[in-house]
C-alpha cells in the first residue's frame, strides 16, 4: 500500500463567535410537561387544552345569567324570522315531497287514470338510482375497517407518523364501535341525499352517555334564509328539532335547556309536506301525542350582545335555542373556542350536497329526472291499463236481447242461456266484445326510450370499465375510468370533503371530552391524549375523492399490472402483486408471499453456510472486509465446498454479489480514511459550500493512492473471482418454455418449412415454364426459317412438323397439369395444418381458463 499522502492544507472555516444571549423558560410560561427521550430530544406535552369541561364560564349557558327580557325580546325577533325562513323554501318542501312520492314507495304517486281499477304502478327509476347511489358511497365513505386514514403534511417524523397512528385507530373505534348509530345515520342521510339535493349530520357530545353522537338532520327541518349563498356563510341556520317529554326533560337536568316552566305539549308539531310523504312509506300515522312531543329551534346566528365582556358588543356566533311552544329561551352558547380572536363560527352541522346550483340548496334527483320519472310512470301505467282493459269482459248488447236469471255477469264455467229476438239465429248478433286499441307499440318504445334518457343521468359507464383485461392499454384504462366518472366522481368528491369536516368536529369533541369518555379495552392502550387532536391535517377520510367503484379500483390495478409487464423492473413486483390481492380482497396475503428474512449480521463461515442453502448474506461497513473476502474465496476454491456441483449452484452467484459488496465498502472505507487523515476530522461539513470544492479535491487526490492500494491487494483475487463467474454463468439455468408454448413453437418452425418448401417449388415451376416457352420459340422460328427457305417441301413434311410441334406442345400442358395438381395437394394440407394449428390453440385457451 501507499505509505506516503500529502496533507492539501485546508482553512478553517470561520463563524460567528460565541455571543452571550438570553434563556428564555417558556414552558414554564405556558404550562407544559416535557418528558426527555432516549435520543436526547423532548416531548413538550401542552396543559393548556382547555374545552367545556374546564371553562363552563366561557362555554356554559348564557340564558341562566342574561336579562330574561333581552332574551324574550330575541326569542320574538328569531320566531319571525325563523317563520318567514320557512315560508321562503315552501316550493323546495314541496319538490322534496314530490321526490319521496315518485319513488312509489308510499303507494301516492301522482298521475295515471282514475277509472275504478286503473293501475297504480310506479317505474322504480327514482327508487332504484337512490338505493344504487347509496350504495355505491356508504362502501367508499364507511369500509369495514373504518372510515379514517392517517395524512402526513410536510416532514414525516416518526413522533408525526406515531401521533396519527393512534389517532387513526382511535376514531376508527369511535366511528364503528363507541358511536354505534354513526352508520345507520349516515346511511339514511346517503339514501336521502339524491332526493333532497342537500342534507345535514349533526355531531355533539352526550355527558350522560360519555360519548360523540350523531344525527340525521333533513333538509325539510333546515331553514335558512332567502338571502343566504352558502350554508357554512349564512346569516342564520334554523335547525327545527322534534323533541320528546322526556327528552327534553334530560336536557334540562343535564344543564343544556334552562328550567321555565312549560307545560306538556299535546299537539303534534306541525310536519312538512316532505315529512307526511316519508310517513307514508314507513307506513306511520300520528294519533295521539302521548310521548309530549315539542318543537325546539336551535339558531346558528351571529348576535350583538350588550351584557356578553367576551365578545363587547361585537358581531360573534352564537348557539340560541328556543321552545316553540312557550316562545321561550332555552339556551344562548357562545359558538367559537376560548382565546380564539377572530371567533370563528365552530361547526357542529355538517351539510352534504349533491349537485351544487346556484344558492344555498343543492338539486337532486326530482330536478333532474323528476319528469322523465313523470314520463314513465304514466307511461308504463298508460300500457297496463291498456292491457287490462283490452283483456276485460266488456261488450255491447243488442237491444231487446233477455239473458235469463237476475244476473248480466257470467262466471267462469258458466252456461248461460240468452233468449233472442224473433228470426235472431246466432249469438254474435246479440252481443259483441268492446273493441278498444290493444296495448301501443309505439308507446312501450316511448316508455324504452325514456328509460334510457334517464339511466342516462343516473348511471356510469362502469359496464365498460368492467371488460377491461390487462392487454388494454393505460390510456384507454384511463379515458374509461374518466368517463365513468363524469357524474359520481364529482358527487364523491363533495362527500368525500363533508367527512373530512366531520372529522374535524370529531376531533374537536376529542380535544375538549377525551378524558371523559368512555374508552373500550381495544384502544385503551393506544396512549392517546387530548393534545393530540389539537391539529387535524394528519387524518383525514379513507375515500379516495377520484374514484368511487371497486371497478375502477380493479381497473387501475389492472393497468398498473400492464405497466409493470411493459417496463420490467421500474415498480416493485412484489408491491404490485400485493396490492392486486388486496383489490381481490384475497385474505391473509402475506401467507401467499415468499417469507423474506430480514438482514442479520453474520461472521464470513456463518455467511458461507447461509449462501450455499440458498439465503443471501450482506455485508456492513465496520467489517473486516479483506478477512471476509479471504473466507469466501477459499471456501469457493474448496473441491469439497464452494467447488462443489452440489453446493456452488446455490454458493457461487449469491457469493459473487457478496463479495461485490465486500468491494465497494472496502473501497469506500479506504476513500474516507485517507480523506480523513487529511483533514484530521470525519467528513461531516460536506454540504457547507465553503468546503465542499476543497473535500472534493481531497477524494480526487485519495482515489489515485486507492487504486495503487487496489492493484496490490486484489492482484491475486481477481483470477479466482473471473473463474467464479465463469462457473455461476455455467449454473444459470436455461429459460424453458411451457408445453403449450412448445407446441407453438414446433408449429411455427413447421410452418415455416412449408413455405420455404412453396416457394422452391414455384421457383422450379418458373423456370419450366421459361424452359418450355423458349424451345416453343425456337420451333416456331425453325419452322417458319423452314417454310421460307425451302420451297420444294411437300405438305407431308410440313404437316410432320405441325405434328412434331403439336407433340412438343401436349407434352408441356401435360407437365403444367402435373405440376397443378401437385399445388392443390400442397393447398390441401396448408389448410389442414392451419386447421390442426387453430385446434391446438383453442385447446390451450381453455385450458389456462380452466388453471385459471
Amino acid at each position: 500500500m501507499a505509505t506516503e499522502f500529502p496533507q492539501p492544507q485546508i482553512d478553517p472555516i470561520e463563524g460567528p463567535e460565541d455571543e452571550e444571549g438570553a434563556t428564555i423558560d417558556l414552558l414554564d410560561e405556558i404550562g407544559s410537561e416535557v418528558e426527555e427521550t432516549e435520543d436526547g430530544g423532548a416531548i413538550i406535552r401542552m396543559k393548556d387544552v382547555k374545552g367545556p369541561v374546564e371553562e363552563e364560564d366561557f362555554y356554559g349557558n348564557m340564558a341562566e345569567w342574561y336579562d330574561k327580557s333581552a332574551l324574550d325580546k330575541l326569542a320574538n325577533q328569531y320566531l319571525e324570522l325563523i317563520e318567514k325562513d320557512r315560508d321562503a323554501r315552501e316550493d323546495r318542501d314541496k319538490q322534496y315531497e314530490e321526490g319521496l312520492r315518485r319513488t312509489g314507495l308510499g303507494n301516492d304517486a301522482p298521475g295515471g287514470a282514475q277509472f275504478q281499477g286503473a293501475n297504480k304502478v310506479v317505474h322504480p327509476i327514482m327508487a332504484e338510482a337512490c338505493v344504487d347511489f347509496e350504495s355505491r358511497a356508504i362502501k367508499e365513505l364507511f369500509p369495514p375497517d373504518g372510515p379514517v386514514r392517517t395524512s402526513i403534511i410536510g416532514e414525516q417524523t416518526e413522533e408525526k407518523l406515531d401521533k396519527a397512528e393512534r389517532k387513526k385507530e382511535y376514531m376508527n373505534w369511535q366511528l364503528t364501535e363507541q358511536i354505534e348509530e354513526f352508520r345507520d345515520e349516515m346511511e339514511q342521510m346517503l339514501t336521502q341525499l339524491p332526493l333532497g339535493g342537500s342534507q345535514y349530520m349533526k355531531m355533539w357530545y352526550d355527558e350522560q352517555r360519555k360519548r360523540p353522537c350523531v344525527q340525521f338532520v333533513p333538509i325539510d327541518n333546515i331553514y335558512l334564509p332567502y338571502s343566504a349563498a352558502n350554508f357554512y356563510t349564512a346569516q342564520r341556520v334554523t335547525e327545527a328539532e322534534d323533541v320528546t317529554e322526556w327528552e327534553f326533560e334530560r336536557r334540562i337536568k343535564r344543564g343544556m335547556y334552562i328550567d321555565v316552566d312549560t307545560t306538556i305539549s299535546t299537539e303534534e308539531p306541525e310536519q312538512s309536506k316532505a315529512s307526511k310523504a316519508n310517513n307514508k312509506i314507513e307506513g306511520r300515522k300520528f294519533e295521539e301525542n302521548v310521548d309530549g312531543e315539542r318543537r325546539v329551534y336551535h339558531v346558528y346566528t351571529w348576535l350583538e350582545l350588550d351584557d356578553d365582556d367576551v365578545s363587547k358588543n361585537e358581531s360573534a356566533p352564537y348557539i340560541l335555542m328556543v321552545d316553540e311552544t312557550t316562545s321561550e329561551v332555552l339556551g344562548l352558547y357562545r359558538n367559537w373556542e376560548e382565546k380564539d380572536e377572530t371567533m370563528t363560527k365552530l361547526d357542529h352541522i355538517i351539510e352534504f350536497k349533491f349537485i351544487p346550483w346556484r344558492g344555498a340548496y343543492a338539486i337532486g334527483f326530482p330536478h333532474l329526472i323528476g319528469g322523465l320519472a313523470a314520463a314513465l310512470t304514466g307511461s308504463l301505467r298508460a300500457l297496463l291499463d291498456t292491457a287490462h282493459i283490452n283483456n276485460s269482459a266488456t261488450m255491447l248488447k243488442l237491444k231487446g236481447a233477455k239473458i235469463s236469471g237476475q244476473s248480466a255477469s257470467i262466471d267462469i264455467t258458466q252456461v248461460t242461456d240468452i233468449e233472442g229476438a224473433p228470426g235472431v239465429d246466432d249469438v254474435r248478433k246479440i252481443a259483441m266484445p268492446m273493441p278498444f286499441n290493444p296495448p301501443s307499440q309505439v308507446l312501450f318504445e316511448l316508455l324504452g326510450w325514456l328509460t334510457n334518457a334517464a339511466k342516462g343521468v343516473v348511471t356510469t359507464s362502469e359496464e365498460k370499465i368492467a371488460d377491461i383485461n390487462n392487454n388494454a392499454p393505460v390510456g384507454t384504462t384511463q379515458a374509461l375510468i374518466e368517463q365513468g366518472a363524469a357524474v359520481f366522481s364529482a358527487i364523491h368528491a363533495r362527500l368525500h370533503n363533508s367527512q373530512a369536516r366531520m372529522l374535524k368536529v370529531l376531533s374537536r369533541i376529542n380535544k375538549w371530552y377525551l378524558d371523559e369518555q368512555v374508552k373500550g379495552e381495544t384502544v385503551k392502550d393506544l396512549g392517546v391524549r387530548r393534545e393530540d387532536f389539537t391539529s387535524t391535517t394528519d387524518v383525514i377520510p379513507v375515500s379516495d375523492p377520484h374514484i368511487f367503484s371497486e371497478t375502477q379500483r380493479m381497473a387501475q390495478t389492472q393497468a398498473i399490472l400492464a405497466l409493470d409487464t411493459q417496463y420490467p423492473g421500474i415498480m416493485d413486483r412484489t408491491a404490485v402483486v400485493q396490492r392486486a390481492l388486496k383489490q381481490l380482497k384475497v385474505p391473509n396475503i402475506k401467507e401467499l408471499m415468499p417469507n423474506t428474512p430480514e438482514p442479520t449480521e453474520l461472521n464470513a463461515a456463518e455467511e458461507n453456510v447461509s449462501m450455499s442453502l440458498g439465503r443471501a448474506a450482506f455485508a456492513y461497513v465496520h467489517q473486516n472486509h479483506l478477512a471476509h473476502l479471504q473466507t469466501h474465496l477459499d471456501y469457493a476454491q474448496n473441491p469439497i465446498y464452494g467447488a462443489n456441483p452440489l453446493i456452488a449452484s446455490s454458493f457461487q452467484p449469491r457469493a459473487i454479489e457478496h463479495i461485490k459488496q465486500h468491494l465497494v465498502l472496502w473501497y469506500s472505507n479506504q476513500m474516507r480514511k485517507y480523506v480523513e487523515g487529511a483533514l484530521g476530522k470525519p467528513v461531516e461539513d460536506y454540504n457547507i459550500p465553503a468546503i465542499t470544492s476543497q473535500v472534493d479535491k481531497l477524494f480526487a487526490l485519495s482515489s489515485q493512492h486507492v487504486n495503487e492500494d487496489s492493484k496490490q491487494v486484489f492482484e491475486k483475487v481477481m483470477p479466482v473471482l473471473q473463474q467464479m463467474i465463469q462457473q455461476a454463468a455455467q449454473y444459470k439455468p436455461e429459460p424453458q418454455l411451457e408445453s403449450g408454448d412448445q407446441a407453438l413453437l414446433q408449429a411455427a418452425m413447421a410452418e415455416t418449412q412449408r413455405k420455404a418448401a412453396r416457394d422452391q417449388a414455384d421457383i422450379q415451376l418458373k423456370a419450366e415454364q421459361d424452359r418450355a416457352n423458349n424451345i416453343l420459340k425456337t420451333r416456331d422460328q425453325q419452322i417458319k426459317v423452314a417454310i421460307n427457305t425451302i420451297d420444294n417441301l411437300t405438305d407431308e413434311r410440313i404437316q410432320a412438323q405441325k405434328d412434331n410441334l403439336d407433340q412438343n406442345r401436349l407434352v408441356y400442358d401435360q407437365s403444367l397439369e402435373a405440376h397443378n395438381a401437385a399445388m392443390d395437394q400442397e393447398r390441401f394440407k396448408q389448410e389442414q395444418f392451419q386447421t390442426a394449428l387453430s385446434a391446438l390453440q383453442s385447446a390451450q385457451t381453455n385450458q389456462g381458463e380452466k388453471n385459471g
